[in-house]
């Protein structure tokens, strides 16, 4: 994480937690809007660890539980990225818009 935060970094999207939380923007191990956004990404296949994933006191938003399904997209606009995070539904359960500094 340090590395990320020197780097100016401004998302980081890591896998393999079998579940979507969005950690908000962190520096230091805390919430900070200085530092990177954390959006842990997951659930690919058929694949369930029910009960095994808690809530964590960085999580600002997090999947239904238990585990389900979910997919991201990715826009690209100028200097704004915008990810969102679905439901096979459709339903939309996390947005996050980051607009890079001039």
């Amino acid at each position: 994480m340090p590395v990320f935060e020197e780097f100016g970094v401004d998302v980081v999207y890591t896998a393999h937690l079998h579940t979507y939380r969005d950690r908000g923007h962190l520096k230091g191990g805390r919430h900070d809007d200085k530092g990177p956004r954390y959006i842990l990404t997951g659930v690919a296949g058929n694949i369930r660890y029910p009960g095994l994933w808690e809530d964590h006191a960085l999580d600002q938003v997090i999947a239904p539980q238990p585990e389900t399904d979910n997919y991201l997209t990715l826009k690209i606009e100028g200097d704004t990225l915008t990810t969102c995070c679905y439901l096979p539904d459709g339903t939309e359960i996390d947005r996050v818009v980051i607009q890079k500094a001039k």
